[in-house]
């Protein structure tokens, strides 16, 4: 029997292992792809923005009402520059963009293989293809198998994660085992994901700068500002992601959800609107993408600007100060960045991350229902969790 297994070799779990065995504990790692850190090779377009100078509770979303004072008490435990000095004593070379934290590399994998070579170092087994069927507690800890192996240890770490990027073993499978074992899941669905709206064909392909608001039964709930992109019926884009973390969860309880884009703000279309000697259409195409004007103004062609009056320029600048696009669904977990919901941080530990349930197991990652935005947010999340069960989990063998 050894002292603890962590199953998922994920952020959470790689964390998880070096702390725990560092802190003394015999480690084994079962995971259920043929390497480690899959899904790491995805994040932030394969550039890895682990963590962000900005880091409170106020960047994350919870079911939960006790969420900032659980999101905080993590953080302040292993906070973002506990992470960088970490990943700097591991030997790796990082830089700072407007906040965001990433590998000099600019590669994700220099994230991963960082953390692997440290699990080599320490001499920290990994049994690969580990495919988790059952999990069971009795007097003596844990048993866990798959189809052909069983697994004993006195303590567990679940850092399976959730249901988001499934192509890379993230299934969810876990939650099906942690009700098992007595836990409230809250019902996961997708995260920082796409949203579907109905907008005109001729929208298709295009990437436009905006001011982009978030309405939830008509109250604006949240602003983003930055690109949105119109593809294949939905919109994206990173801003569209971060108001997904609202949105989604409303569509699910049958809200009416609504995306306000506004494409004048930050333009000079007032300005070109009063020029003299130029077509109103041509003028609006000077801060707009022509495919947006064609699609949202529909009168002459050939109207100059000095034709229109106060009213009419009004008018016009109204008219794309709130292009309002119904939401009717959002994209599913193969899109998704990160899963909305998981395990109910009332039944969680805060100070250990150890089940209140279930004594001896400890949950790290997206399998809790906390979930960040992008910017660096579930990275640091991951690795705080992982770092603090893994301490803990380690010095409540040690006293067993």
């Amino acid at each position: 029997m050894t002292d603890l297994i962590i199953v998922g070799g994920g952020v959470a779990g790689l964390f998880a292992a070096i702390s725990a065995k560092k802190n003394g504990a015999n480690v084994i790692i079962l995971e259920k792809n043929d390497s480690l850190g899959k899904k790491i090779l995805i994040t932030g377009n394969g550039r890895c923005n682990f963590t962000n100078e900005e880091m409170d509770s106020s960047y994350f979303v919870s079911s939960s009402d006790d969420k900032d004072r659980f999101v905080d008490n993590v953080l302040n435990s292993f906070d973002n520059s506990s992470l960088v000095k970490m990943l700097e004593e591991l030997g790796m070379s990082y830089y700072l963009r407007e906040g965001y934290y990433y590998p000099k590399t600019d590669e994700a994998v220099t994230f991963r293989d960082t953390l692997i070579n440290e699990i080599e170092r320490l001499g920290i087994e990994v049994i690969y293809n580990f495919n988790l069927r059952s999990i069971e507690q009795n007097d003596n800890g844990f048993v866990l198998s798959d189809k052909k192996h069983i697994y004993h240890a006195k303590k567990v770490i679940l850092s399976t994660g959730g249901n988001a990027a499934p192509r890379t073993g993230s299934s969810g499978d876990s939650y099906y085992y942690l009700k098992n074992l007595g836990h409230n899941v809250i019902k996961p669905i997708p995260a920082l994901t796409t949203l579907k709206a109905d907008y005109p064909d001729t929208l298709l392909g295009v990437n436009a700068l905006a001011k982009i608001s978030l309405l939830i039964n008509g109250d604006i709930v949240g602003t983003e500002n930055g690109f949105i992109k119109f593809y294949k019926g939905m919109l994206s884009g990173i801003p569209i992601y971060q108001l997904s973390l609202n949105a989604v969860p409303a569509l699910d309880r049958g809200d009416k959800v609504e995306i306000s884009v506004d494409f004048v703000s930050d333009s000079n279309m007032v300005n070109a609107l009063n020029r003299e000697g130029i077509s109103v259409k041509k003028a609006l195409c000077q801060s707009i993408n022509s495919k947006i004007v064609d699609s949202y103004y529909k009168e002459d062609d050939n109207m100059l600007t000095e034709q229109l009056d106060d009213e009419d320029k009004e008018g016009i600048i109204q008219l794309f100060s709130n292009v309002n696009y119904e939401i009717i669904g959002f994209g599913s977990f193969d899109v998704a960045q990160s899963t909305y919901g998981g395990v109910d941080i009332s039944e969680i530990n805060m100070d250990t991350m150890e089940s209140k349930v279930c004594p001896g197991l400890f949950l790290v990652g997206e399998i809790i229902d906390i979930t960040g935005r992008c910017g660096g947010y579930n990275i640091q999340w991951a690795a705080s969790t992982g770092v603090i069960a893994g301490r803990k989990a380690a010095e409540n063998g040690r006293r067993n």
